[in-house]
């Protein structure tokens, strides 16, 4: 599971309060199990609402033409343990490109279908008014007009927070904005100097899979001694790699061995700014902006 779906279902966990009414029809009543043991499959939220009925809600960052299918088996599955509620799935889009999935499958004796929203359609300032600040968090996926409004709104969130509360929730901005490369070249530049303690205990809390993979995504290194106070550039130079590699893939919808090669060897943070702000921007040929901006033939 990739550190964008955990940092989704850990921020759901704590039910983002404006984003959950505007997801479901009726007001949540209470969380439900997402495993299903002897199907092996896990949804991403379950909840019964105050009218009794079942919501589904699946998040997905790219186009997979199989998601039909996949919201079919989790539907058997929630049917087969919830079988006289009524079920409603929702499938939010909150990948960079442009939503291509179907919602519904047509055959001779089947009839399925889904309601499938890209959170892109959700205007972000309705998120940021709020005051609960994982709808803050989620605004950056939604339309965004004014990016430095909700760098401003995010920075100020985590200026009531504890150390431990600040850490947190900066990774998860950093880690939610890698679908969005533009606004995450703005994030890291507003925030590169502020501190983020690592301790070895963080490891061992309960959502220790996902502070570990976030920590390795920013570079920053399990096994630190306790207390060592680390700042957010000591992980810039990986970030802004992966943020130049995230863009090509983008583009590309590949990343070549050798560009990942070449691009790993570079230690200039700037230059790959510089670089990913070019090939988000350019109208030339990108592959030859590639080969001239990198060298290689």
């Amino acid at each position: 599971m990739s550190s964008k779906d955990i940092a989704l279902k850990d921020i759901f966990e704590e039910i983002p309060h404006r984003l959950s009414k505007i997801l479901a029809p009726a007001p949540i009543k209470e969380l439900l199990p997402t495993n299903f043991p002897s199907t092996e499959l896990r949804v991403d939220f379950l909840a019964r609402l105050e009218d009794e009925s079942i919501l589904h809600i699946e998040f997905q960052s790219f186009n997979n033409p199989n998601m039909p299918f996949r919201m079919l088996r989790y539907y058997l599955a929630i049917l087969e343990r919830y079988p006289s509620s009524s079920i409603k799935q929702l499938l939010v889009y909150v990948g960079n490109r442009k939503l291509r999935m179907k919602s519904r499958l047509r055959f001779r004796n089947l009839s399925f279908s889904y309601e499938i929203l890209d959170i892109r359609q959700i205007d972000c300032r309705v998120l940021l008014e709020s005051p609960d600040p994982m709808d803050r968090l989620l605004a950056c996926l939604c339309k965004v007009e004014d990016e430095a409004y909700l760098i401003e709104k995010l920075i100020k969130t985590m200026e009531g927070m504890n150390e431990e509360e600040r850490k947190d929730y900066l990774l998860k901005a950093l880690t939610l904005t890698e679908l969005r490369p533009n606004l995450r070249i703005r994030l890291t530049e507003e925030v590169k100097h502020m501190p983020i303690v690592v301790r070895l205990e963080d490891i061992r809390l309960p959502k220790r899979k996902l502070r570990k993979d976030i920590l390795y995504r920013l570079g920053l290194e399990e096994g630190r001694k306790e207390g060592e106070v680390i700042g957010v550039e000591k992980g810039i130079l990986k970030s802004a790699q992966d943020m130049v590699i995230a863009i090509i893939e983008g583009k590309l919808g590949y990343v070549p061995e050798e560009i990942v090669n070449r691009i790993r060897e570079i230690r200039d943070v700037e230059f790959l700014r510089s670089l990913a702000k070019k090939l988000v921007s350019t109208s030339e040929d990108f592959m030859q902006v590639l080969a001239i901006e990198l060298k290689i033939s």
